[in-house]
């Protein structure tokens, strides 16, 4: 268990004192300033417990602790001080969420009850991250699997989107990858209200009727009303609900924002799945971001500045081969629909396998319903 305590303060009297009494204890880290003490949280971290003397020059412990909470959320935070300072105290409290406030001198048991009570603090706060990662993880999993069942069509989009956002990010220094990774993965989860003949229409190029283009615009507002009660999926949910949001303004919904003032996932995402159906529809890379380029009022122009230089990078090594689906694996692509004996589709070009899908084709070939060997494409080492 980590029980890693930093402690500030601008007395090196005091900071020798404490390594004396609490050394045994725990393993310590001392700073003599608020500077030197937030580079000790990111350089030397992750810190169980921060304590921090209220008064201290240039940076004071209300200050300090402040920032701490930003450089590092889960790190339990303590304030020390020798002043009876009411309004000091609720400052503290307010800006930087302390833990305890301790008077000095304060005696020493005193002190290692109360680091004592902040490390099991830190425990609990980690356990209910990890239990919250957990069933996120899970959660999402879940999601992925069910839409790759229920709607194959819009599950083959989403895993196809989320290599064009990975190497858009990588591209544009994002800093928080998972987030619009994981809403690439998540962005056709609406979809699964929509009937499978409806999206293939859509993605090849056919006109929808008036009725049929109103449910598959719905598509966004429903994968926000399916994710946003998830924990921290808040920012994903709202991304993906305007995912058809044009830079200027126009497109779904219609409200007033335009610009900067999309969100930053739904803007990259706008991008890399027009990207994508430009290029199932059956353009070269070239043609389809020429095709982006003339509607480029459409689309942010740091990302579609990402993706012209994203498209001049690719290398087009790659081949075609048949194998037999016991050979496929997890992480191929297929380079043809694979449809059953009566021509249902059953899982379309450009999907990328995955072990709920391999078991799904196994499951039909059992009873002789598809043809093989089958079409994968395959990157040339």
């Amino acid at each position: 268990m980590n029980n890693k305590i930093l402690l500030v303060d601008d007395d090196h009297n005091i900071l020798s004192a404490y390594q004396r009494l609490l050394r045994k204890k725990f393993e310590l880290v001392t700073a003599d300033s608020g500077a030197k003490g937030i580079a000790a949280l990111l350089e030397q971290g992750p810190f169980a417990v921060a304590v921090s003397d209220y008064r201290m020059p240039e940076m004071d412990g209300v200050q300090f602790l402040s920032a701490a909470r930003q450089a590092s959320p889960d790190t339990v935070r303590i304030m020390l001080t020798g002043q009876a300072d009411f309004e000091a105290t609720i400052d503290a409290v307010n800006k930087g969420n302390i833990f305890r406030f301790l008077t000095k001198p304060c005696p020493t048991d005193h002190l290692i009850n109360a680091l004592s009570a902040a490390i099991e603090q830190y425990r609990l706060i980690m356990a209910e991250r990890e239990l919250l990662d957990n069933t996120l993880k899970g959660t999402i999993k879940l999601l992925i699997d069910v839409l790759s069942m229920v709607n194959p069509v819009a599950f083959s989009q989403s895993s196809r989107v989320i290599k064009i956002v990975r190497r858009l990010s990588n591209r544009l220094n994002v800093k928080e990858k998972w987030k619009v990774e994981l809403a690439a993965m998540l962005s056709q989860i609406g979809c699964v209200t929509i009937p499978v003949e409806i999206l293939q229409k859509k993605y090849q190029g056919l006109t929808l009727s008036e009725s049929e283009n109103e449910m598959f615009l719905a598509h966004p507002k429903t994968g926000k009303d399916l994710l946003k009660n998830i924990p921290r999926l808040e920012d994903i949910a709202e991304g993906i609900a305007y995912q058809m949001k044009q830079f200027d303004g126009t497109g779904a919904p219609a409200d007033n924002r335009q610009g900067k003032e999309i969100p930053f996932i739904a803007r990259i995402l706008k991008v890399a799945l027009d990207f994508d159906v430009l290029l199932i529809a059956g353009n070269s890379y070239g043609k389809s971001f020429d095709i982006m380029y003339s509607q480029r009022q459409w689309y942010d122009p740091d990302i579609l500045a990402a993706l012209e230089a994203d498209i001049l990078n690719i290398e087009e090594g790659f081949v075609v081969r048949s194998i037999d689906l016991s050979s496929l694996l997890s992480g191929m692509i297929l380079a043809d629909d694979i449809e059953d004996s009566d021509g249902r589709l059953l899982i379309p070009r450009g999907t990328e396998i995955t072990e709920v899908i391999k078991l799904r084709l196994l499951n039909y070939a059992r009873f002789g319903n598809i043809s093989e060997p089958i079409k994968v494409i395959e990157q040339i080492k």
